[in-house]
Parts: C-alpha cells; structure tokens; sequence
C-alpha cells in the first residue's frame, strides 16, 4: 500500500510540473542544436527561440544564453506581435517579456485580443505543440507540360475579380462574426460547384468559423500524400466585428484557390490536391494551427504549400511578387525555386525570393512548425498596404490592381499543377510493340532505396536501349547495351535471346539523386518497345 501510494503521488507530482517559457538565443546553427537537446521549440523569431523548459530541464539549457521569461505559464495568453503603426504601446495590450527588433513576446491580458487585432499589427499565438524537426526538401525541376500550360490559360481575371467581390459584400468577415459562416458556406458551395470529390467544414475554435477544405482526390496518391493550396478567408478592421471586407486581406488570397478549384476541375491529377479556407487567422492562425496539428498526428504527408496572403495591391509598378521562403526547419528555398521557375515558364509574373529565418504571421507558418515545407507568397515584404485592417481594404483601394492579382494566382496553379503531376504524361504505360518479342519486369514498383530492372528481347538487333523518364517525358537515365554486355542465349531451333538485370539507385546520368515522384522505364529494341511505371520514394 505505501508503495502505491508513493507512486501515485509521484505521478502526481510530475504530472503538475511547472512549465517555464525561455528566450534561447540563436547561433549561425538556428534550431538544430535545440532540436538536438531535445528541447521543446514554440517559437523562432530573428535572434532567438522561445522554449518551453520543464522544473527538471533547465540542465539542457548550460549550453546556451537564456532568459527566463515567465513561469507556470497557461496556454493561450502568449502571442509573438508585429506592431506596422508605431504609435501603437503594446503595453496597453499586456506585459512584454521580451523583444527581437520589431517583434514582441505579449503575455496578453485577459479580454483584451479582440481589442488588439483591431490595430495595423501581425500576430502569432504561440501554441505549446513544439516544433517538428525537418531540414531536406527536392522537388523536380523540369517544367514543360502542355497540360500544364492549357490549365494556366483558364485562369480568368474577371472571374477572379467576381470572388473578391463577393467576399467584399458580405461586409464583414471577423472570423466569430455571422457573415464569416456565411461566407464559409459560400466556399463550400464553390468547392461543390467545382466537383471537389470531398469537402469538409473542420471546427476549430469555440465560436469561430470553420476551415473549409476541398480534396481532389489524386489518380495515383488518393489519400494522405497531397499538394496544399491555402489562405485565410477571415478579416479584421479597427470597426470589426460589424465591418471587416478585407478584399486584399485576404479576399485576393480566397479568389486564388476557388480559381485554383475551378481551372483544375476537368484534369485528373498524380495527387491529390487540398483547397483550404482557413478562419481564424486574424486571431492568431487558430484554423491553420489546429489543421496542421491534426495532419501531422494523422501521418499526413504534405508534398508542398502555396500560401498567398495579401496578393490585390500595387504600390508602384512594375510589382513583384515576394516569394516568402524558410532557410531551414524546415528548408524552403527548393520549393522557392520551384514556384519561382513555374511562374517564369508559364505567366508574366515577376517575383523575388525572399528567404528569412522567421516570418511567424500567416497561415505558413502553422506548416513550418509541424515540419511541412511551405511558401508565403505576398505583394510586399515587409507589408505595403495603407488599407491594411481597416474598413477602406476594399476593390479600387486596399485591392487596386487585379491584372497582378491573377497573374499570381496562375503563378499558383502552374506550381500547384506541377507538383499533383497531369495524369496524361504523354507517355504510354505498359504499351508493348511486338509484345512476343519483348518483355521488361520492374521490381519492387514502389521503393525508396533501388529498383531491379529486368528485360529480355527475343531477336535483338544487337542493340537495346532503357530509357527512364520523370512524368513531364524528361529523359533523366539511359542505359544502352550490345550483345557482349548482356547474357545471350541461343537455341538450335529457336531466337536468340538477350537478357539483363539492372540496379537502379534513383539517380540521373551524372550519378545524382532524384527527387521522389512517378517515373516510366521504357525499353526499346529494333521496332519492339514497352514502358512500365516505378514510384521513387525518399
């Protein structure tokens, strides 16, 4: 019996342990020596990291420099603040426990966020779920597909326009407000306009609006290995909640995934493909917070994220497009890259690679906590918008330049299209020519470490060739054989016979690494010909 009762209060006690929040200052290294000390990372910001530290883990912090910021904290009450007015005194709002430059720690005092989103300010609640560790990214890099460019052309300004402007009429879309339902409900019937196979409403937050999500179920991947394209569909003013339009914040981002939606609704595609409507935003990415959480608990794997937030406003031509990246934990530049060569291949949309160690305030970052690669794509960085929360974000002010709008929003589905892999590659799977003649095997089809490869040809010219192509038709490897390189088998009354086993490891002509995705070996001999399909997984 004391035994047990010793346990118990053991269990007791550690299980009441306190929670301390610590500003961990950063080296050139950024997280991973934190991730190697096993410590609980809620936020990074410029120069530093906040940690939550238990009453027996202040050990792991003698490496470093630190500062105890709160004790015994609660869930909820901590918020990372971009302040854009300098006559704002976030002291008004709650304690400040420590600054990095312009960006602020805020232990919020009760009752007072509401008051404080109203304001030209960026925030990030700081969520206790620590962050998921991941630094490698590679995605494929050739770009011509016809498909692919027939999708582009669909996009269409005025319709794009037509979005913005039904978002903008439901006057207010504050994320506890009746018209933020509403408009949820507008995104909904969208997405079912659209033929979506799935949609979801996804409750988040007492009060709140939910995250709308449409799924386009992939060919190949119908499940949980999918492409994201995303964006807040909630606004905020300094005369929310009744009036909040938010046209460029973010009815600009909303317009791009419904057109997304809408463009690609008559292609079929390698994976699948999520829209999602994210409420909540304004408040501190609660949608997308709860969203990504769940994804990561499920084992969702997430191929990519195109985020655009605030895409409708000019203030001086020619305008770019800032390309918002992270450098590493997860690393981005890759995805940068891609999205940045798919929008000079197919649109006119000018774009500059931003690539930061911290940039917490949208809908990204939710992704780059939990260890998904992700872009923030937006007007300006830093913001730009005179209009920005308040009442005048509207079309001809906040949102003055359509024409930029849509060019980034095919930008978007270009890249979104590339990554979900057309279905229709333009290569034949498993057609054979004089099929007698000919066979070729592929095992495993599916593996991340290498493949057999094994053809036989019957009456061979003394010449084979085995070809590998990526799905938009790019040779990547080829392997050609003679008669003296392979086994020969001749027969007194029969053809002759050439046969070979090959060990593919994934990799190109000049010995490197390609990046995972579907590709087709295609053996060809004479007039004989035959493809098979592999997936390559890393």
């Amino acid at each position: 019996m004391k035994r047990l009762i010793f346990l118990l209060l053991m269990v007791f006690i550690i299980s009441s342990a306190d929670n301390h929040l610590v500003r961990v200052e950063l080296t050139e290294e950024r997280l991973n020596p934190l991730f190697d000390s096993n410590l609980n990372i809620i936020g990074e910001l410029g120069h530093c990291a906040i940690v939550l530290v238990g009453d027996n883990e202040f050990v792991k912090l003698f490496p470093y420099s630190y500062q105890l910021l709160d004790e015994n904290i609660q869930e909820d009450n901590y918020y990372l603040v971009h302040p854009l007015d300098v006559k704002i005194n976030l002291h008004d709002f709650g304690d400040i426990l420590t600054r990095d430059n312009n960006d602020y720690l805020l232990k919020i005092n009760d009752g007072m966020l509401e008051t404080l989103i109203k304001e030209k300010v960026m925030l990030k609640r700081l969520s206790h779920k620590p962050f998921i560790r991941k630094n490698t990214s590679s995605f494929q890099r050739s770009f011509s597909n016809s498909i692919v460019q027939e999708i582009v052309n669909e996009v269409n300004p005025d319709t794009v326009l037509s979005y913005v402007q039904r978002l903008q009429d439901f006057v207010t879309r504050y994320s506890t407000h009746d018209s933020c339902f509403a408009a949820a409900d507008y995104i909904a019937a969208k997405f079912t306009d659209y033929r979506c196979d799935s949609i979801f409403l996804q409750y988040h937050t007492a009060n709140h609006a939910p995250n709308v999500i449409g799924v386009k179920r992939g060919v190949t991947y119908p499940d949980s290995i999918y492409a994201v394209v995303c964006g807040h569909f909630d606004a905020t003013s300094n005369m929310a909640p009744p009036i909040a339009p938010g046209a460029d914040d973010n009815a600009s981002g909303t317009a791009g995934f419904l057109e997304a939606a809408r463009v690609m609704k008559d292609y079929e595609f390698e994976y699948s493909i999520r829209y999602i409507a994210f409420s909540g935003e304004e408040f501190g990415l609660f949608g997308s917070e709860y969203y990504t959480q769940l994804a990561r608990a499920q084992g969702d794997s997430i191929l990519g994220v195109f985020n655009a937030d605030m895409i409708g406003y000019v203030d001086a031509l020619p305008e770019s497009l800032d390309v918002i990246a992270k450098i590493s934990n997860p690393a981005c530049e890759p995805l940068a890259d891609f999205f940045i060569v798919a929008a000079d291949t197919y649109t006119t949309l000018l774009t500059r690679k931003q690539m930061v160690n911290s940039m917490p305030y949208s809908d990204h970052q939710a992704f780059w906590e939990q260890g998904y690669v992700a872009l923030l794509d937006a007007e300006d960085y830093w913001l730009q918008n005179p209009y920005y929360h308040h009442p005048s974000d509207t079309i001809g002010a906040g949102y003055n330049n359509n024409d930029f709008c849509t060019e980034v929003i095919k930008a978007q589905v270009a890249a979104l299209s590339l990554m979900a892999i057309p279905y229709d590659t333009g290569i034949e799977e498993g057609v054979a020519v004089a099929a007698n003649n000919i066979l070729l095997h592929v095992s495993p089809t599916i593996s991340n470490a290498h493949f057999t490869i094994f053809f036989e040809i019957n009456n061979p010219d003394y010449h084979a060739t085995l070809n590998i192509y990526n799905v938009t038709g790019r040779l990547v490897r080829q392997f050609d054989y003679t008669m003296p390189n392979a086994s020969i088998h001749t027969q007194a009354h029969g053809p002759t016979t050439l046969s070979k086993h090959i060990t593919w490891y994934g990799t190109d002509n000049f010995n490197r690494k390609l990046p995972a995705g579907i590709y087709f070996v295609q053996l060809s001999s004479n007039k004989s010909k035959t493809t098979e399909k592999l997936i390559l997984l890393r």
